[in-house]
């Protein structure tokens, strides 16, 4: 079985607050949570607008990356926003999901 810590969410208020105030501290302890609890991959998601998603998710990469001994599982509904940060991942990991909606699956795949 394959587990995926799903806390590094801007959907969940508390993580949302620690994105939009940049909180390394904060999300670094996720990541250190989840790893201990048994977690294989980290997802990291920004849940932010559209025109901040980019930069949000960039400097989550980066905190996540320099806390994480796990790789990351990369949450994004744009799939081109998914294209434009695969460069910043350093270790291969996998994409939360891809619906079969509009091209999604010819930009990813």
């Amino acid at each position: 079985m394959i587990i995926i810590g799903e806390k590094i969410n801007g959907a969940i208020p508390k993580t949302a607050e620690a994105i939009a105030k940049r909180d390394d501290s904060y999300i670094r302890e996720l990541v250190r949570a989840q790893e201990e609890a048994g977690a294989d991959y980290l997802d990291v998601c920004a849940g932010t607008k559209p025109e901040e998603e980019y930069e949000a998710l960039c400097w989550l990469i980066d905190v996540v990356q320099g806390e994480a001994s796990k790789p990351i599982c990369i949450d994004s509904p744009d799939p081109q926003m998914l294209k434009k940060v695969f460069p910043r991942i350093k270790t291969p990991g996998i994409i939360n999901s891809i619906s079969g909606e509009g091209d999604k699956c010819d930009i990813l795949l």
